[in-house]
């Protein structure tokens, strides 16, 4: 136990720097903890939900604007098995392994190694048998920002079969304070999987006649008559794992406000973050990601990342008023 955690240790250790990009709109601030997103200004006003200082920042417990990883949402039972060999990982949610685990990426000090006026690149290596997981895993991730949209490309390898998933895991608000309730959500899919205790069950259902049903703008805090949509939801935006075209598949909007999602991800999980507190509901999360617990589930797409292949994942945010 003391070697295990001395290792943790060594793996937070580190201090915290933050990096600026510009354009003539738009700033967007990155901080090399968790390789976070801290802030995205437009016109000077700050869409960006989570902590601004570095002692906020370290007592986060939301993954505010964190790289989440090696895999972000849940495996169940923190367990899987991969080449006919069974791993056990740290039950850090309940029974089941949550965003990489005790110590996952977001809780890291990643690298800066390239910074300019529009890029940030960020580097970390993350060990054999890191929380458990099989191959030394590297991964490279490149903020891009180019008038009011920002872009997220992570690249990683693995020197074995390993499990990958990786997604930023921001929080948005578009009054840049209170509660999300007056906003509205758009998603573009018709699919989501069902969840029994935020596991999914295996089932993709249609979201036709549920309140799931996010084709069309709904305010979050509910119409007329109706509760808040309180939802922790992964939707499906496609069945293959890669090679996906980026293309939009969530706006987030609030008056003449509006945030744009692009992504090649095959799922993006809804956050209304009903367990944030000051305020509750102070920001939404639309994670750009592979599907819950995929390791168990043969019709999900797969998280396996094969030794010498790449794994890439790019996610645009673009921010626009009407």
């Amino acid at each position: 136990m003391d070697s295990e955690k001395s290792a943790r240790e060594e793996r937070t250790s580190g201090r915290m720097q933050t990096c600026v990009l510009n354009s003539k709109r738009a700033s967007v601030s990155i901080c090399n903890y968790g390789a976070r997103l801290i802030s995205f200004c437009l016109d000077g006003e700050d869409v960006v939900c989570g902590p601004k200082t570095p002692q906020d920042v370290l007592a986060d417990t939301n993954y505010c604007g964190a790289i989440c990883g090696r895999v972000a949402n849940r495996i169940a039972g923190a367990e899987f098995c991969l080449k006919e060999k069974h791993y056990k990982l740290v039950a850090n949610d309940g029974k089941n392994h949550l965003h990489g685990g005790a110590v996952g990426f977001s809780h890291r000090y990643w690298h800066f190694e390239e910074v300019s006026n529009e890029v940030a690149a960020l580097s970390l290596t993350s060990p054999a048998g890191d929380e458990d997981y099989p191959g030394q895993v590297s991964v490279r991730a490149y903020y891009g920002l180019a008038d009011t949209q920002l872009t997220l490309m992570i690249v990683a390898f693995s020197t074995e079969d390993t499990l990958l998933n990786l997604t930023n895991h921001v929080y948005w608000n578009l009054a840049g304070q209170g509660s999300i309730d007056d906003h509205r959500l758009m998603v573009d899919a018709e699919h989501y999987t069902p969840m029994d205790e935020h596991i999914p069950t295996g089932e993709v259902r249609h979201v036709a006649e549920s309140c799931l049903d996010l084709r069309r703008p709904r305010r979050l805090g509910g119409e007329r008559g109706e509760g808040p949509l309180q939802l922790d939801d992964n939707y499906v935006l496609s069945h293959e794992s890669r090679g996906n075209a980026l293309r939009r598949v969530a706006s987030l909007s609030l008056r003449e406000l509006q945030l744009e999602l692009s992504t090649d991800a095959p799922g993006l999980q809804v956050y209304t973050g009903d367990g944030m507190s000051d305020p509750p509901r102070g920001g939404i999360a639309l994670e750009a990601q592979g599907w819950p617990d995929a390791p168990h589930h043969e019709n999900f797409p797969a998280i396996c990342l094969r030794a010498g292949d790449f794994f890439t994942r790019t996610i645009c945010w673009k921010l626009r008023r009407d």
